[in-house]
C-alpha cells in the first residue's frame, strides 16, 4: 500500500471509541473515495464486541495492505471475521458439549430436531 505524503485528517469525534489514530488514517486515506462504506462500517463496527471488532479491523488492514480494492477489502474482511467467530463459537459449543453434566452452572443436553 503507499503511503501518503500529506497528513490525514484527524480521527473524528465518533470514530475515536472505535479505532487508533493509525487505524483512522489507514481507513479514512482507503475509503476516502467511498465516504458511504466509511460511514456504513462505523455503524458496524459500534455494533461489534470489543473483541470482535479488532478483528474486524486486522483483517481489514490486512486486506487493505494487500492492495485490495477498498471496498472488496471491507467484505473480505467481514466474511473473514465472521469465519473466524462462527469457528470460535463452534469450539465454544464443543467444549461445552464435552463438558455434558459437569458444564458450570447449567446442564448441557442434545439438541434433538424436532418433527
Amino acid at each position: 500500500m503507499h503511503r501518503r505524503s500529506t497528513p490525514a485528517s484527524p480521527r473524528p469525534l465518533e470514530w475515536q471509541p472505535l479505532v487508533s489514530a493509525r487505524q483512522w488514517a489507514i481507513l479514512a486515506d482507503a475509503l476516502k473515495d467511498h465516504p458511504e462504506v466509511l460511514d456504513d462500517l462505523r455503524v458496524v463496527l459500534t455494533q461489534l464486541s470489543p473483541g470482535v471488532r479488532t478483528a474486524l479491523l486486522a483483517n481489514l488492514l490486512i486486506s487493505l495492505a494487500a492492495e485490495e480494492r477498498p471496498t472488496r477489502a471491507v467484505w473480505t474482511a467481514l466474511a473473514v471475521t465472521g469465519h473466524e467467530v462462527r469457528l470460535c463459537s463452534a469450539a465454544a459449543l464443543g467444549r461445552l458439549h464435552a463438558l455434558g453434566d459437569d458444564a458450570p452452572g447449567a446442564s448441557v443436553r442434545p439438541i434433538r430436531p424436532t418433527d
